[in-house]
C-alpha cells in the first residue's frame, strides 16, 4: 500500500476511479519516488477523457499510459492543412488492447469523434524528438506535440507489439461500436453521420463552408475570411485592369485567379480527409460529463 502523502497517493487520488491503469507502465518515475508534473498532467488526462474510457473500454481492458497531443497527415504539412494543430487536438490512450484517439477541444475535454487501432494491426512504430510515427497498412498516423520523453517511452511501448494488416477503425460517437470506413450510419445504433463528400463540396464552392459543416466553426471562419480577402484582392485587380487593358486586362488578373482555384480545391480535399478521420454525428457529439 503506498504511504500516506506520498507520490503514489497522490497520483491514485487524481485517477478516475472507474479507469483501470496499469500503474507502473503510466507512471514509470513514481517508482523512483519521484512526482513530476508531467505525472499529474496525465493523470488528468483521464479524468477528463474518463466519459469516453468509460463507455468505450471493454470490461477487462487496462490502459497502459496516455498523452495529448495532435493528430496530423504528413502532406498537410505543405499545405495549409499545416493550421490543422488548432482543430485536430487529441488525446492518446494506450491500453493493453488498442491505441485509442479522442479528438479533444482546448482544454482536453472529449468533441466529435474517437477511433482505435487494435494492437495486432500495427505494422510498424517509429519517430523523431516529439514525434511519433504508427504505420497499419498503408495509412500512417502523425502524432505530436508531446514531450520529446513522452514520445520517446510511447514509441518503446508500441514497439513491443505483434503486427499484423489492417487500418484504424472509427468508433460511433453514441455506441462506440469500431467500424471500417465512413458509412452514413452506424450499423450498430443507427446513429446518422456526417457526409465527407457533401463536406468537400461545401468546400470546393467557397473555402471553409466544408469544415463549418462539420463543427469546426472557429477554424472554419479563418477560412472564409482568408478566402473572402483573395477575392477581394481578385475582384479589385480583375476591374480596373479590364477598364484600362480592355480583354487584355483580364489575363493580367488569370493567374490570381488560378491561385484561387488551387485554394478552393485544396480546402476540398483537405476537409474531406479531416471528415475522414472520424465518424462526425448529426446529432450529437462525444460524452463529457458535463451534460
Amino acid at each position: 500500500m503506498p504511504k500516506r502523502g506520498s507520490p503514489e497517493e497522490e497520483l491514485r487520488a487524481l485517477l478516475p476511479a472507474s479507469i483501470a491503469v496499469r500503474f507502473d507502465e503510466m507512471f514509470p518515475s513514481v517508482r523512483k519516488g519521484k512526482l513530476s508534473r508531467r505525472d499529474r498532467k496525465r493523470a488528468k488526462i483521464l479524468g477528463r477523457a474518463e466519459p469516453v474510457l468509460k463507455r468505450a473500454l471493454g470490461p477487462l481492458e487496462v490502459v497502459r499510459f496516455a498523452t495529448n497531443g495532435v493528430r496530423q497527415v504528413m502532406w498537410w504539412l505543405l499545405t495549409a492543412g499545416s493550421m490543422n494543430p488548432f482543430a485536430n487536438r487529441t488525446t492518446l490512450v494506450l491500453t493493453d488492447e488498442r491505441v485509442l484517439l479522442i479528438h479533444t477541444d482546448w482544454c482536453q475535454r472529449p468533441c466529435m469523434f474517437a477511433s482505435q487501432l487494435p494492437l495486432d494491426r500495427i505494422r510498424a512504430t517509429a519517430g523523431r524528438n516529439s514525434y511519433v510515427f504508427i504505420r497499419s497498412g498503408r495509412e500512417q498516423l502523425m502524432f505530436h506535440g508531446v514531450g520529446r520523453s513522452e514520445a520517446r517511452y510511447l514509441r518503446n511501448l508500441l514497439e513491443s507489439v505483434d503486427t499484423g494488416d489492417g487500418g484504424w477503425q472509427n468508433l460511433c460517437p453514441r455506441c462506440f461500436t469500431a467500424i471500417d470506413g465512413a458509412p452514413p450510419s452506424c450499423p450498430a445504433c443507427g446513429e446518422e453521420f456526417k457526409s465527407p463528400k457533401k463536406a468537400a463540396l461545401r468546400s470546393l464552392i467557397f473555402p471553409g463552408l466544408g469544415d463549418f459543416y462539420l463543427g469546426y466553426r472557429k477554424y472554419a471562419l479563418l477560412e472564409m475570411v482568408g478566402a473572402a480577402i483573395l477575392w477581394g484582392v481578385f475582384v479589385s485587380t480583375l476591374g480596373p485592369a479590364v477598364r484600362l487593358e480592355g480583354a487584355e486586362g483580364i489575363l493580367l488578373a488569370l493567374p490570381l485567379l488560378g491561385l484561387l482555384l488551387v485554394v478552393h480545391a485544396g480546402d476540398a480535399l483537405l476537409t474531406r480527409n479531416k471528415a475522414r478521420m472520424g465518424l462526425h454525428s448529426k446529432d450529437g457529439a462525444l460524452p463529457t460529463g458535463e451534460r
